[in-house]
């Protein structure tokens, strides 16, 4: 029986599906996702149980960055559709309690923005100082800071001789978010889709807003041994000014920003979590990508989660995520190439029970692989720029596979990418007439997570952390408590407990009867996951106990 679900939060307790909407659903026959295409699948939403969709930046864009080139915020660019549409994308999706969030690039503009084409035009301009100019000295730039895609961060104007800032390619100047101007233009147009409606933001790489005001160097090798002396981002001004954006946010009900902090690799899980601030006077969620650079290892799996989940302040609260438009599909994760449909059950199994709001990013739920571009077919700026040592990350965007007919149902013309060579095998229409497929796990997992307040709401405490290849958890409400254990290893494991509870296996991620045992132990399949509800004899009436409950006498 479902608990009663006490204070429902939807961007706490719900899931949120990430769409990259060039890529989701073509309706008008250009080979590019639209708005259109969107609306069209809100029952599909509705099927899966999702609680709010996520539009990669869907605004007025030349596209030189696929859209984080934004040209006009007040504006959808026409490939996507037009304003009206967006309206109409809001409505549906709220009358089916479908929230939506919107990708807002803040740290810059596109070349073609009328405030940087006015920066530019003169040095006498009042927008001059909404963006960061420097003085030419010879052809020596200003310092050394590069971009975060390699090369300086610094494009010589010859209108102006002098040189604006660039953090990104050079078709995105850094807007100057020092200048009172620029914050309160900012403020106004956030205002402006908040009234409209729209439930929230993703702020694109928002630790990038503020950089050093005297423009200092860089240390050297800083990306290796002096992450936190860096002064192209993560400035205290840059924790000020979030802070206003909170506030911004807390005249209008209900709504939510989540913040892409931007880390080298392997993930800096205390710097990410520091832009909750107090946890109730920031950003709402931040995405920590730590998990997205672990090899598939129980104990590396576990010691990434334990970091992230004790990183969170008090009154914060995580967020998950393992695939999106930049680092790639879980599906091909380090470690992942052998038996990778039984892996993708677990990971599925783990994002929807571990602490936090689960992301999913578009086609995860079918097993969606990164896709195999060819050279011609590229269209990322950084493939091109970089090919062959890194093909860019259009293999992470490919067509949503819908139905094995034609362009996998995306489009009735050729995509603007290709679609994946297994779109016949694993599409969504397969999917749902498979009462086994990954699709319909995750439908049962999400229905599960939004009946126990214990799975969306409720403690994790870890019970064991990676031994042997084995994942353990508790999730407890006051009510309910389950134990997830997840199966790491190609072996079939025995999990012992140190007590004798009462407890019924309500889901596997292999097919089963549900049964309720009285045992000390549960045997799980190679890659197997479980969540077991514990009743009455098997309640834990101390917590202490969780450290010492984790058993293999057989491997």
């Amino acid at each position: 029986m479902d608990e009663i679900q006490n204070e429902w939060v939807w961007w706490k307790h719900g899931v949120i599906y990430h769409i990259y909407p060039l890529s989701f659903n073509d309706t008008n026959n250009d080979g590019k996702g639209d708005l259109r295409g969107i609306i069209e699948k809100l029952n599909y939403f509705e099927t899966l149980g999702i609680d709010a969709i996520w539009l990669s930046p869907i605004f007025q864009s030349p596209m030189a960055d696929c859209g984080y080139d934004i040209s006009d915020y007040y504006s959808i660019d026409p490939v996507f559709g037009n304003l009206n549409e967006f309206k109409e994308l809001l409505q549906k999706a709220h009358a089916r309690n479908i929230m939506v969030i919107l990708d807002m690039v803040l740290n810059h503009t596109s070349v073609n923005h009328p405030w940087f084409i006015a920066s530019r035009s003169d040095k006498m301009n009042p927008k001059r100082n909404w963006f960061i100019w420097e003085p030419a000295s010879g052809k020596r730039k200003p310092n050394n800071w590069k971009t975060a895609f390699g090369g300086s961060c610094w494009e010589y104007d010859k209108t102006t001789s002098e040189y604006y800032l660039h953090s990104f390619f050079k078709e995105q100047p850094d807007l100057n978010w020092r200048n009172k101007e620029v914050r309160n233009e900012m403020f106004k147009m956030l205002s402006y889709w908040l009234e409209m409606g729209v439930d929230g933001f993703r702020f694109d790489v928002i630790n990038y807003i503020v950089k050093d005001k005297k423009l200092r160097n860089n240390p050297f090798l800083y990306g290796i041994f002096s992450l936190r002396k860096i002064k192209t981002r993560n400035r205290p001004k840059s924790y000020k000014i979030i802070r206003s954006l909170r506030k911004l946010m807390d005249k209008y009900p209900d709504k939510m920003s989540v913040g892409e902090i931007y880390t080298l690799p392997p993930g800096d899980p205390k710097l990410t979590a520091s832009y909750l601030l107090k946890g109730n006077n920031s950003l709402q969620l931040t995405f920590d990508f730590s998990i997205f650079f672990v090899r598939w290892n129980a104990r590396k799996y576990f010691r990434t989660i334990e970091k992230w989940q004790n990183s969170i302040p008090e009154k914060g609260w995580p967020s998950n995520v393992f695939s999106n438009h930049d680092l790639f599909r879980a599906f091909n994760r380090r470690g992942i190439g052998r038996n990778q449909e039984q892996k993708a059950r677990l990971m599925a199994l783990l994002l929807l029970t571990i602490k936090g709001t689960a992301f999913i990013y578009y086609g995860e739920e079918i097993g969606m692989k990164n896709g195999n571009i060819p050279k011609s077919r590229i269209q990322d700026p950084l493939g091109k720029k970089f090919w062959p040592f890194f093909k860019g990350r259009d293999r992470a965007r490919t067509p949503m596979q819908w139905e094995n007919s034609s362009f996998a149902g995306f489009s009735v013309t050729e995509p603007w990418l290709p679609v994946n060579n297994d779109y016949q095998n694993v599409n969504v229409e397969n999917q749902l007439s498979d009462p086994d497929s990954l699709l319909n796990l995750y439908r049962q997992l999400i229905h599960l997570r939004r009946s126990y307040p214990a799975l969306h709401s409720g403690s994790w405490i870890p019970v064991c952390k990676g031994k042997n290849g084995i994942l353990a958890y508790f999730r407890k409400s006051e009510f309910v408590q389950f134990l997830i254990v997840l199966n790491f290893t190609s072996k079939k494991k025995q999990y012992f407990y140190n007590f004798k509870p009462f407890f019924k296996l309500i889901f596997s991620t292999f097919p089963f009867p549900a049964k309720s045992y009285m045992e000390d132990f549960i045997w799980l399949q190679p890659f197997e996951g479980v969540i077991i509800q514990l009743h009455e004899e098997g309640e834990l009436k101390n917590s202490n106990i969780h450290h010492s409950i984790c058993y293999f006498p057989y491997y």
